[in-house]
C-alpha cells in the first residue's frame, strides 16, 4: 500500500480526503472498482506474469486506488516500495516531447525546422526502398516529424525490413544499452543507417526521440537531463528522476525480468535479467537489446527515448500537470496550447505500435476509437509505456490518471498494465 505520508506529500493534505471525492462516471461504485484491480493485481502476481507491481490513480488529483503488491526481486522476499525506483523507458518520451515543446514555447526551436539546422549529421540522409536499393532523402526530417514519429527511423527491436541489418551494421542502440555511447556517437550511428521511407510519408516507432533529445543539448547547451530537472522536476517538486542514477541508489531500483517463454504470454513465468541480455520481442519477431545496468553508467548518453528512470508518484505528479493543461500546485510547465498538441492525433489513420483505434500526437498514444482499440477508456484519452514493464494514461474525461510500473520487460507495458487499467474502466 502506497503510504499516507507519501500521498501527502505527493498531491497536498486534500489529497486523503477519500471519503468525499465523487465516483467516476463509469458504471461502478469505488469499493467494487477498487476489489476489481485489487483481484487484477492478484492474478498477475500470483499467476506469476510479474513478481511485482505498484499501481497509482487518481482522479481530479486525488489518489482512488494506490497498492503496491508483490517483491521488488524475482525469488526475493523484500515488497515492492513506494519508495522503489522504476527504469522508466519509453515514458521518458512523454518528458523528452514536454522539454521540446518549452523549447518551441519560447521561441528557441521551431517545429517545422529541419533536424540538420541543429544536428548536421542529418543533413545528408539516404532512404532504403522496398527492393533494398537506396536513393537520397527529399530533405531532412523536420523536429516536428521527430516529435511524430513519421521522420523515417526505427528501433533495433521494432525488426523493419531492409531497416533492421542495417541498424545492427552501424552498431545503433535503441537508448537501452552500449553503456559507453555519447550522444554524438549515438548519433553519428544512427545518421549513417538509411531512413525506412522518406521524412513524413509513414510512421515507425522509432529512435526519433533519442535525436529530438540530442536537439534539446544542443539548443540548452547542457544535457537532456539538466533542462528536464531544470524546467519540469524541480517545478513540479518532483526529486526522484535521473538519467544516470548514482551507484548508491542501486538498491532503490526494482529488478527487472522478461517473460520465461519467448510468446511472451501472461502467467508463462519470468527470469531475471541482471546484466545485457537479448529479449524476445514477439510483436515484431525481434529482440530488444537491454542492459539494466545502464541505468547506472556515468557515460551513458541522455536518451529521450528511454533513458529515465524514477518513483510512481513522480511520474503521477508530471502526468497530473499534463491533465491541468500545463500546471500543477501554481507552477506552469506548459502552455495549454502546448498540451493540446501532445493531447491531439496528429498521424491521421497511419497504423502506429498500439494498433487499431490509436493515433499519436507529438509525443504520445492518442486513443480515436475504443471500440476499435478494445478498451474502456473514452477516446480522446492519451499516454505511453515502457519496454521495461511501465505505462501511464490521462483520461481528459473523466479527469483520471494511471500510472502503472513493473520491471517485467516488454509485457509489463502491454499485457500486464493493460490489464489494471481496462479493471478500472471495465463495466459491471
Amino acid at each position: 500500500m502506497i503510504s499516507r505520508r507519501l500521498l501527502l506529500g505527493l498531491f497536498g493534505a486534500g489529497a486523503l480526503a477519500l471519503g468525499g471525492i465523487a465516483a467516476p462516471a463509469l458504471g461502478r461504485s469505488p469499493e467494487v472498482r477498487t476489489s476489481k484491480i485489487d483481484e487484477a493485481l492478484r492474478t498477475l502476481v500470483e499467476g506469476r506474469s510479474t513478481p511485482g507491481i505498484a499501481v497509482l490513480i487518481l482522479q481530479e488529483g486525488r489518489p482512488v486506488y494506490s497498492r503496491s503488491m508483490g517483491v521488488r526481486e524475482a525469488g526475493g522476499s523484500a515488497p515492492i516500495a513506494e519508495t522503489d525506483m522504476f527504469r522508466y523507458a519509453s515514458m521518458t518520451k512523454a518528458v523528452t516531447s514536454v522539454a521540446a515543446l518549452i523549447l518551441v514555447e519560447e521561441g528557441k526551436l521551431g517545429l517545422d525546422e529541419p533536424v540538420s539546422r541543429y544536428l548536421p549529421e542529418f543533413a545528408n540522409l539516404r532512404v532504403r526502398a522496398p527492393d533494398g536499393s537506396e536513393a537520397a532523402a527529399t530533405r531532412p526530417p523536420t523536429i516536428r516529424e521527430l516529435l511524430t514519429h513519421t521522420a523515417g527511423f526505427s528501433y533495433n527491436f521494432i525488426n523493419r525490413p531492409r531497416i533492421a541489418d542495417t541498424y545492427r551494421e552501424a552498431r545503433v542502440t535503441d537508448g537501452l544499452d552500449q553503456p559507453d555511447v555519447t550522444t554524438a556517437e549515438a548519433m553519428r550511428r544512427l545518421a549513417a543507417a538509411p531512413l525506412g521511407y522518406q521524412p513524413g510519408s509513414g510512421w515507425d516507432y522509432s529512435l526519433a526521440t533519442d535525436v529530438l533529445g540530442a536537439v534539446v543539448e544542443k539548443v540548452t547547451g547542457g544535457t537532456l537531463g539538466a533542462f528536464v530537472i531544470e524546467r519540469i522536476a524541480k517545478p513540479l517538486r518532483i526529486e526522484s528522476w535521473v538519467f544516470q542514477a548514482p551507484e548508491a541508489a542501486r538498491p532503490r531500483f526494482v529488478g527487472v525480468t522478461r517473460p520465461a517463454q519467448p510468446t511472451g504470454a501472461l502467467g508463462a513465468g519470468y527470469e531475471p535479467v541482471k546484466a545485457a541480455e537479448a529479449v524476445p520481442y514477439p510483436s515484431t519477431r525481434g529482440t530488444a537489446s537491454l542492459d539494466p545496468n545502464r541505468a547506472f553508467s556515468t557515460t551513458a548518453y541522455h536518451s529521450g527515448g528511454a533513458g529515465m528512470s524514477g518513483t510512481l508518484g513522480d511520474y503521477a505528479r508530471f502526468a497530473q500537470m499534463l491533465l491541468n493543461d500545463g500546471e500543477l500546485d501554481g507552477a506552469r510547465v506548459l502552455r495549454p496550447e502546448s498540451v493540446r498538441q501532445l493531447a491531439t492525433n496528429a498521424t491521421g489513420s497511419m497504423p502506429t505500435l498500439r494498433g487499431p483505434g490509436w493515433g499519436f500526437s507529438l509525443g504520445l498514444g492518442v486513443l480515436t476509437d475504443p471500440a476499435a482499440a478494445k478498451t474502456g477508456m473514452p477516446a480522446g484519452s492519451y499516454g505511453w509505456g515502457g519496454i521495461y514493464g511501465t505505462q501511464f494514461w490521462v483520461d481528459p474525461v473523466n479527469r483520471v490518471v494511471g500510472v502503472v510500473m513493473t520491471q517485467t520487460a516488454v509485457i509489463g507495458s502491454g499485457p500486464i498494465a493493460n490489464a489494471v487499467r481496462e479493471a478500472y474502466y471495465a463495466a459491471d
